[in-house]
Parts: structure tokens; sequence; C-alpha cells
């Protein structure tokens, strides 16, 4: 299994015992759901609770129509999702170009839901006739011209992350084949609110500081200093562990200047913990014992912090997390700073099933006035965001 895939299971091994078990129960384990009422009791606008009832509902029964049931009003869709939301409803039907591994993870996504895949597009004949992954039928731009009675009313969505690549294919699609524009969805990032996500809830106040867990490519710290905007910022600090994402962020990074960038991971004390690193955004904490069960590649060792030790009297004003399943030992790891400066949070809580309750109880912990909200950016049961106030 691709570190890539890893996103479509969540969670350890424990996680996915623990899920099971509650599924199978019919009901909530009493401590869970004590710590839910008290998250609820913290949520003061419809969203939250629309999206907290959904995410309930959700874990304890494994549906994700709970999630995709989610009326449009209670979700922070940007139009391309939106338009993966008209089209990709629960039995349609839909053509992935790129059979790559971003084809192949739409695909698994897609299924998921109850969304058909007919065919992968890929100019490689090589791929043909048969996705070995998958199982999916493969065709070419020309077999897709001459079966255009067939494929050409259905949706199609192009898997190319870049968007000149999706852009040039879009163009071919309309222009040589017939395709109607209207039919497709183009660029594998249209899924989900990039500028939006983790800025949308709060206003910039003046003299901001943030630290940026799970840096990536560098983009959310470019959408930090453009949230900012006249008032400008006071500093960043950002972590990346996955090696290849450190150096692309470093040189991205550079021009935007007040930014110091940490090659760590960030959890609940400083030490050595074995990281599935892929150069993409999913790049994870794990255990040797699990990267091994779930064949996964590219495991190595890191180091860790905790941002209690590495940021110790530094001023915060803005912690954002995004880090697949390793925020609650972060979390752990930042309880003095948090403690101290009471910083506004943006916190991922959809990588293990219980975050959005395990996570939200853990803030309150730290500070019982805190505000809680969520919002979703996702078309699935991912992108689910906890903001702390």
């Amino acid at each position: 299994m691709s570190v890539a895939e890893k996103r479509i299971e969540f969670g350890s091994d424990k996680t996915g015992d623990q899920q099971k078990a509650l599924r199978e129960s019919g009901s909530m384990d009493r401590g869970f759901l004590e710590m839910a009422r008290n998250v609820y009791a913290h949520l003061n606008d419809e969203i939250s609770k629309k999206i907290f009832e959904a995410k309930i509902m959700y874990a304890s029964t494994g549906d994700v129509g709970y999630i995709t049931g989610i009326e449009s009003k209670y979700r922070n869709l940007n139009s391309d999702m939106q338009v993966y939301v008209e089209k990709l409803k629960k039995g349609s039907h839909c053509l992935i170009y790129g059979a790559g591994v971003a084809g192949h993870y739409l695909a698994g996504r897609f299924k998921r839901f109850g969304v058909t895949v007919d065919a992968f597009i890929d100019p490689d004949e090589s791929k043909g006739p048969v996705d070995e992954q998958t199982g999916i039928k493969v065709i070419t731009e020309k077999d897709l011209s001459e079966n255009k009675a067939v494929y050409g009313d259905k949706t199609f969505v192009i898997s190319y992350s870049k968007k000149p690549a999706a852009d040039e294919v879009r163009k071919r699609l309309i222009e040589e084949i017939g395709i109607d524009g209207k039919n497709i969805c183009s660029g594998v990032f249209d899924w989900r609110n990039n500028q939006g996500q983790y800025f949308d809830f709060f206003e910039a106040k003046e003299n901001e500081v943030f630290v940026d867990c799970g840096c990536f490519d560098g983009a959310t710290c470019f959408n930090f200093a453009g949230w900012c905007g006249h008032k400008g910022f006071d500093h960043i600090y950002s972590f990346e562990a996955d090696p290849v994402n450190y150096e692309k962020s470093k040189a991205a990074l550079e021009p935007l200047g007040k930014c110091e960038l940490f090659p760590y991971g960030t959890s609940d004390v400083n030490k050595k913990v074995y990281f599935a690193a892929d150069a993409f955004e999913t790049s994870c904490i794990i255990s040797k014992e699990e990267a091994e069960k779930r064949n996964f590649k590219g495991v190595e060792e890191i180091e860790t912090v905790a941002l209690d030790e590495v940021l110790a009297g530094k001023r915060i004003t803005f912690i954002k997390m995004d880090i697949e399943g390793a925020e609650y030992e972060a979390l752990i790891g930042a309880r003095k700073l948090i403690m101290e400066n009471r910083p506004r949070m943006a916190i991922s809580v959809y990588h293990k099933f219980e975050d959005f309750v395990t996570l939200a109880n853990l803030v309150l912990e730290m500070h019982p006035d805190y505000r809680i909200a969520f919002r979703h950016y996702g078309f699935d049961e991912l992108e689910t965001i906890m903001y702390v106030e």
C-alpha cells in the first residue's frame, strides 16, 4: 500500500478497532458521550451543531451519507467544490482523466460514497486495458472519441493537480473530442477550499504570530500572510518533517520573510518516531509495526518536538494543525503555550474518527471558556476544521 492511499484508512489499528467495536455495539461509550455533550454545549452557532451531529452519526454508523448529506448551506464550499457536490452524487457515473496516484486516490474516494468510475482516461496505452490496482477500465483519448456516444454525457474529472496541465486536458476534451465543458471538473485539488480553509472563520488582528504545524508546501503560510493583509504580521513558526516537502517549503518561504521553518514533526515530547514520507500532504507519523503490516513505503525515522520546548517563552496568537492524526499529541506538547497565550486555533479533526470530540474536549480542559466551532470543506468526510477562540 502506498502512503498516498493512507488517507482512506483513518488513524491507527487501535483506532480502527475502537471504531469497529463502537459501530458493532450500536451505542457510544459513556465517557465519549459525556465528552461529546461537553463539546456540544460550547457550540454557539447552527452550522457547528449541524456538522457535529452529522459527524456523531458517521462515527457511530460508518455511513458517510451523514456527511455527504449535509446541506450546502452548512458547508464551506468554493465554486469548484460545489460542482463536485452537484455532479457526483450517490449513484452517478464519471470518468477520471489520469490513471496515476491522484486518479487512484479519487477513485477510492468516489467508491466510498457510491459514485461509479466507468473508466480512466490516460494517454499512456501501457496502462490499459485495465488498471492493475483498481480493476477499472483504461481508455485513451482516441477510444473516448470513438465511443463518445457511450461516455460523452458522463462527468469527467481531471486528476492533474497542476493547473496548466489540467487546463490543456480540458481544452482537448472540449475542442478535439466535443465534451461539454459543463461536464468537466478540472484539477485534483478542486475538491477542497484551499484558500479559505483555516482562515475564513476569524478576522486578523494586529501583530499576529502564527504557528503552522504541517507546512507541506508553504502555501498555508502565504495564505496566513494574505489573511493578515495590511495589518501585517510579526512572525511565523512553521514545522515540516517530510524531507522533500521541507526543502520545497524552505525555497518557497524565503521571500516571505519573518518566517522560521523547522525540519521536525510536532508531538507531546521531543522524541524520535517513524514517519511515512511521500513528499505529499499525506506524510504522517506511524508505528514501525503498522508500517510493516500495511506495507507502507518511504518510512524513516524523524525527530518530533513539543511546541512548549522549541517555542518556550514566545508570544503566539494563532496555531494551525493539520498533521494526519498526530494533532492530539501535538496539542498536549503545546499545553503550556496554549495556557499562557490563549491563541486562536484551526485544528483538523477528521484524521481519526473520534478527533472532533477528543481534540475539542482537550482544548476545553486547557481553557474552559474557549469557544468551539466546526466548518466542513469536503465533499465527503475529509476536511473538517475545528476553530477555537
